[in-house]
């Protein structure tokens, strides 16, 4: 678990084994060099002892420091690179042994609130937006009252970080709750971050979850 506060954003992280006989999932959430990096990862294979392919993967993305280049997007790849760089590593260093696979989703964001997202499919990361409803076919659910969700989809896409919530879901958590349920979980919760998630790991166990469960919360508060 992992709780901090800088300005306006404030986040937490919670990743559980559940029914599995280790945690195969790893999330990140650091400053690194006045960027918020956020991260789920969802791993299988590489070594049996010590850390998990997922855990290797998201302690890449921070060691060494900030990345150089000037644009989100473009630190982004950085990161992402300096993961795949140390999972082939891993891999040819251990023969014999499963190669290492690991799914991210990550998202950054800069002090004025911009934010890139990268995710390798839907379901994975969500803005929440305080707001009265959808538009139908936008990609947005809201319901009156509560804030609207929405799914960027697969791929890397820029935005602003909305007054409201950013959620990174691994699939033991998102393919046993509903968009509309991590809505109001959230939407009713989110004054407190750590039990907000805690509710989403213990729903999706309670909802017959045989996977790891791992969730990390992000709020940006009005200035």
């Amino acid at each position: 678990m992992e709780e901090e506060r800088m300005q306006a954003i404030e986040f937490f992280g919670l990743s559980d084994k559940g029914l599995r006989e280790r945690n195969e999932d790893a999330f990140l959430a650091a400053d690194l060099g006045g960027i918020h990096v956020f991260a789920v990862a969802e791993g299988m294979g590489g070594q049996k002892e010590g850390p998990s392919a997922a855990q290797v993967a998201v302690e890449a993305m921070i060691q060494g420091g900030a990345a150089r280049d000037e644009t989100l997007a473009g630190t982004l790849e950085e990161l992402l690179g300096r993961a795949e760089r140390t999972l082939y590593t891993m891999e040819t260093g251990r023969a014999g042994t499963e190669p290492p696979a690991v799914v991210m989703a990550v998202a950054l964001v800069s002090p004025d609130g911009m934010c890139v997202v990268s995710t390798p499919a839907s379901r994975k990361v969500f803005f929440l937006a305080g707001d009265k409803g959808g538009t139908p076919g936008d990609g947005t659910t809201g319901t009156p009252g509560h804030f609207v969700l929405h799914d960027p989809g697969a791929g890397m896409h820029e935005a602003t970080l909305p007054q409201g919530f950013l959620v990174l879901c691994s699939d033991g958590i998102t393919d046993f709750v509903p968009d509309s349920r991590i809505q109001e979980i959230v939407a009713e919760r989110g004054d407190d971050l750590e039990e907000a998630c805690r509710k989403l790991v213990h729903e999706a166990f309670q909802n017959g979850s045989d996977d790891s469960l791992t969730v990390v919360l992000v709020r940006r508060r009005d200035s």
